[in-house]
């Protein structure tokens, strides 16, 4: 069953797919670990879903988010907006952020199957 986003979506669906089992953990580089730790992260391993919530987070306390247009994220001068290379992105398009996260991510396990999470990154700033 396709969901509507992932129907939309459908490349950035495929680059977010990480060979990880579900309770593998992720080791995110040192840029990626600052933003985090910001966000209230501890330690330097993570669930590929602790580091989207986290994320999450990150963007809602530094209120990066436009008010009005909540899928809109600015994040232009910010730590976040050097790792990602831009200004702004929407969450509706969310392949730069998956980008940033092939780059910044390694497996702390060993690999297992693969799981997709292209539609819960970015959930908490949505709602």
């Amino acid at each position: 069953m396709t969901s509507p986003s992932s129907a939309q979506h459908p490349a950035a669906e495929n680059a977010c797919r990480i060979a990880l089992g579900q309770a593998n953990q992720v080791r995110p580089k040192l840029p990626l670990l600052k933003i985090l730790q910001a966000a209230g992260a501890q330690g330097e391993t993570f669930t590929l879903k602790e580091v989207m919530h986290y994320l999450g987070q990150y963007i809602m306390v530094r209120q990066l988010y436009d008010k009005r247009q909540q899928h809109m994220v600015y994040c232009g001068g910010d730590q976040l907006g050097e790792l990602l290379g831009l200004e702004s992105f929407s969450v509706k398009d969310p392949s730069p952020v998956y980008e940033m996260l092939k780059r910044n991510l390694t497996s702390a396990a060993v690999a297992g199957r693969f799981v997709t999470v292209w539609a819960s990154i970015f959930n908490v700033v949505l709602m």
